[in-house]
């Protein structure tokens, strides 16, 4: 068996290995939702933890704010006098 198609057996192993032990997360808060916006805007880096929970949760719908997660990259789109909740 070539080698190449082993390390994508393996590889797929662990990402479902990863999914099936990954805590179980609460839904964000108000607050915690505006501190990640304002972390984001400043550039600073969210931790490892927020990451898992915007990816598992992801899209995160809160008020004139969606965040979402792509490819590694944590997405903050502010609609500015729209309540996204209601659409």
């Amino acid at each position: 068996m070539p080698s190449a198609t082993i390390r994508r057996r393996v590889r797929n192993l662990e990402a479902t290995f990863a999914v099936a032990l990954m805590p179980k997360y609460p839904p964000f808060t108000s607050d915690e939702i505006a501190d990640m916006v304002r972390r984001v805007r400043a550039d600073e880096p969210l931790t490892r933890v927020e990451l898992h929970r915007v990816e598992k949760q992801s899209p995160i719908v809160d008020g004139e704010f969606i965040i979402s997660w792509c490819r590694g990259t944590v997405w903050v789109k502010h609609y500015i006098g729209i309540d996204m909740n209601v659409i």
